[in-house]
Order: C-alpha cells, then structure tokens, then sequence
C-alpha cells in the first residue's frame, strides 16, 4: 500500500487546475489514508490475519475500497471523532456531487464556499477562515479571484493533510 508522506500530497493537489481533478485526487489520498489506518483496527501485528483477512478487504474492488464504506466502519467502532468522520464525508458528498455537473463550479464560487464553510479543519482553523472569509466578502477593488482561488486551494489542502494527520494509525 502505498504511503504518501505530506510534501506527496500537497503537490499532488496543487498539480490540479480545476476544482473537480481536486477534489478527485482528494478523495483518492483520503482513501489511502483510510486504508493505511484501516488495518491498525483489526489486528495485533499478525501476520496471517493481515495476509489472509484484512488484505483482501482492503484491495482494489473489496469490500472496503470504498470510502464511505471503510469511513462508516471506523467511525461505527468508535476510533473516530464526529468532526473527522464528518469532515472526510463532506469531502466525499462534495465530490460525487461534482461528478454529476454538467457545469463544474470553481474555486471561486459560492458552492464551493459553501463547502469550505462546512469544513471543521478549515473553520476551526479561525486565523486561516476568517482571513478567507474577508477576502470572499471583501470590496471589489481589493478582491482578486486568482488570489482567492489560491487561498481556497490552500485551505483545502491543509484540511487534507490535517484529516491525514488524525488518520495516522
């Protein structure tokens, strides 16, 4: 399995042009996290149990390749926080949704703000949102979108990366 360490994911998601390749290639680093802490849930470093059972749940087209499934699991167990769980959700919801536009929103729009507002890794973090949120709301003259667009990027990025944080078995 593969382990991304920060500097893989940061430019991973700063290599994506637009918000749907963004939040795909999100969703795709969530997944591994969820399944690099996955294992850490079943077994005492046993290898036969690694091998012959969790394995097969984790591989491609098992039963946990999914994230909201894997996602339900950890959480029904209690080896999550509600803000994490909720969190990781968010990110998914967000990005099946955007697979379903016809017309994709950008890093600018006020769907995406919405989603950024719903995000507890970004609102919690309060210097980082409110500078955003006074950017968003700001006056025209002093509002830039590509410099918008890039605190966006950047906020969800940390959110990522802190979600992968609390991920780590």
């Amino acid at each position: 399995m593969t382990t991304l360490t920060e500097d893989d994911v940061i430019e991973q998601l700063d290599a994506q042009s637009d918000l749907l390749s963004f939040m795909t290639t999100a969703n795709e680093i969530l997944l591994l996290g969820i399944k690099r802490f996955l294992p850490s849930l079943f077994v005492n470093n046993d290898e036969e149990i690694v091998e012959y059972a969790v394995k097969p749940l984790l591989a491609q087209s098992g039963p946990l390749d999914d994230i909201d499934v894997a996602l339900r699991l950890i959480y029904a167990l209690g080896k999550m926080d509600k803000w994490l769980y909720a969190d990781i959700t968010h990110f998914s919801q967000f990005n099946h949704y955007l697979k379903e536009q016809s017309e994709i929103p950008g890093f600018a729009d006020d769907m995406t703000w919405d989603f950024i507002s719903n995000v507890n890794s970004i609102t919690r973090n309060a210097t980082l949102y409110n500078a955003l949120k006074s950017m968003k709301f700001a006056d025209f003259a002093t509002w830039s979108e590509v410099r918008f667009t890039g605190m966006v990027k950047t906020a969800m990025t940390l959110a990522i990366t802190t979600i992968l944080q609390e991920l780590a078995p």
